[in-house]
């Protein structure tokens, strides 16, 4: 079969979170990182603002798997903001305080591998920007920093996204989830994750299975 060009990255970190259903004082994490945090972290990357239309540009753009090689243990931190002025979505002061508790989800421990493919000088220059991003990358969040490089190089030896993540190795070994865009006709579940503007999303459809990695170098990067 023919090959393609794929971009590996490892997510690796003490803290992940990727917000999927965030909604006001509650801030949860999915357990597979979204297809809008992994643009944002390219945007990072590139330099590229929240609000660059070349964000949606790249998401449209680039195909995405997501392999779990450990997927984390999920942890709440729970926050207070205090102010003497904290305003609603209004703009006014908000009643009953000047207190917000808040919950947010995070992934203890987690790290996934993400492959990505798209145009081939796309590829490349996200390669190059990763090496040298104008931004600090984050995973999810910016407190969620990695613990290692974030590239693992791009690569021409697969046929497929799903030959990628069954195949390149692992630190870790045993079942792993993988979660790949869907085709037409897959067995599939919708993900809420796809940015279409500033906080504008919607869904993405995907497929998730179970693959079972015999050693942690099965096949060398």
């Amino acid at each position: 079969m023919t090959s393609i060009p794929i971009l590996l990255l490892r997510l690796d970190g003490v803290l992940q979170s990727w917000g999927e259903h965030s909604k006001w004082n509650y801030r949860d994490s999915a357990v597979m990182p979204t297809k809008s945090g992994i643009v944002g972290l390219l945007g990072c990357a590139l330099g590229l603002s929240r609000d660059d239309k070349k964000l949606i540009e790249l998401q449209n753009n680039l195909q995405m798997a997501v392999r779990a090689d450990r997927p984390g243990i999920p942890m709440v931190d729970y926050h207070t903001v205090s102010s003497k002025r904290l305003l609603n979505a209004e703009g006014k002061v908000r009643a009953g305080g000047d207190t917000i508790l808040s919950y947010r989800t995070y992934l203890q421990n987690a790290y996934f591998t993400v492959a990505l493919t798209g145009e081939t000088e796309t590829l490349k220059r996200l390669e190059e920007a990763l090496n040298k991003p104008k931004w600090p990358i984050y995973l999810g969040r910016k407190s969620c920093v990695p613990s290692r490089p974030v590239c693992d190089g791009l690569t021409t030896i697969y046929s497929s996204l799903e030959e990628a993540l069954k195949k390149v190795s692992s630190m870790e070994k045993g079942e792993m989830m993988l979660e790949i865009d869907a085709a037409e006709g897959d067995n599939e579940i919708e993900r809420r994750d796809v940015n279409d503007g500033y906080r504008i999303f919607r869904n993405r459809r995907v497929t998730r299975k179970v693959i079972i990695k015999e050693s942690v170098q099965d096949v060398p990067d």
